[in-house]
């Protein structure tokens, strides 16, 4: 009797151990696709309309940074030219007038690039958004577990064997023609 159930159960090892291996091996399987966001970046109208903004937004501050300059440069050269003739206290009042003036230029160039910075974030983030959603309904539509940024710039995959590339189903999805 005991043979009899060791043999059974010997069986049942032997049957059931590759159906186990099996159901691992359909389980590890995970559906991996990529995508080159430069490229949908590219193409997507939201995109252009939010870094043409931006880029407005930044003449706008270089305009202001110019005349900033042009007023410091005019004013150091009526300096230099009446200098000779000023008085010391009202050269020493001159000089501190065109310090101040160098200084707010300073402060102007670290405060608009801060600013620039924040106000393109601001603008492009809605667009990231919008395409981070399609990305993900497309992976959920055709079922993949990852979807890789494969663009040049990001430098997320360093090497991809063939899959599928989802560009032309997110062009789509944000109804990009």
């Amino acid at each position: 009797m005991k043979k009899y159930l060791t043999i059974t159960l010997a069986a049942l090892i032997i049957t059931a151990v590759p159906q186990v291996a099996k159901a691992q091996t359909k389980a590890a399987a995970v559906a991996v696709a990529h995508i080159d966001l430069d490229s949908i970046l590219q193409i997507f109208p939201a995109y252009k309309s939010a870094m043409d903004t931006a880029q407005s937004y930044y003449a706008q501050l270089e305009k202001e940074m110019y005349s900033m300059q042009v007023e410091l440069q005019r004013k150091a050269t009526e300096f230099d030219s009446l200098s000779k003739t000023m008085s010391p206290f009202l050269k020493q009042l001159k000089q501190k007038d065109l310090y101040d003036l160098q200084q707010r230029i300073q402060e102007f160039q670290a405060s608009a690039q801060e600013d620039f910075t924040n106000k393109r974030t601001a603008l492009l983030q809605p667009v990231y958004q919008t395409i981070q959603k399609a990305v993900k309904a497309v992976a959920l539509e055709k079922g993949y577990k990852y979807v890789l940024d494969s663009s040049q710039s990001s430098l997320v995959v360093l090497y991809a064997a063939d899959s599928d590339d989802l560009f032309l189903a997110v062009k789509a999805k944000l109804g990009i023609k």
